[in-house]
């Protein structure tokens, strides 16, 4: 008689559990689907890791350093790729600042005038390369793409 109770008791369980588990899958089906709205797309933004505010005239000479001349490249590099040539520009010239004769800050500022259609600047910019830096051994590449920018004006 005890085992037929019990069993009573967990036939009745089960049955309330499913009873349950119905009426929450009905009224999940039943109500009405939720649009997913997909939030507009935003401009890209620059990235902000100097206290220096936008506009401002600082006219502060920087001490050379190769470790902040390094990440201002990385991060030219990434609006580069982007194809967000002033905002590349501006992080070569910080470049230039921090390490005055890093071939390859020329190199990428002179690249990022050129994609953004400036090839007077670029022009301009490996001439001062060349002027600050007659021994390097970038000198004939940097004439040759002097010479390749004249050809194309």
């Amino acid at each position: 008689m005890d085992l037929q109770r019990n069993y009573y008791r967990f036939c009745t369980i089960v049955q309330f559990s499913l009873v349950v588990t119905f009426f929450t899958i009905l009224s999940l089906l039943s109500s009405p689907p939720v649009a997913a709205q997909s939030p507009a797309p935003r401009p890209p933004e620059l990235i902000r890791d100097t206290d220096v505010a936008d506009n401002t005239d600082v006219s502060v000479v920087k001490e050379p350093d190769p470790a902040l001349s390094e990440k201002s490249l990385s991060i030219g590099d990434f609006y580069f790729k982007r194809k967000n040539y002033e905002a590349a520009i501006g992080r070569y010239i910080e470049a230039i600042e921090y390490q005055p004769g890093s071939p390859r800050a020329y190199d990428a500022l002179a690249r990022a005038y050129e994609k953004n259609a400036n090839p007077d600047k670029a022009i301009e910019t490996y001439r001062q390369f060349i002027e600050k830096n007659p021994n390097s051994p970038k000198r004939a590449e940097f004439q040759g793409k002097i010479a390749r920018l004249e050809k194309s004006r």
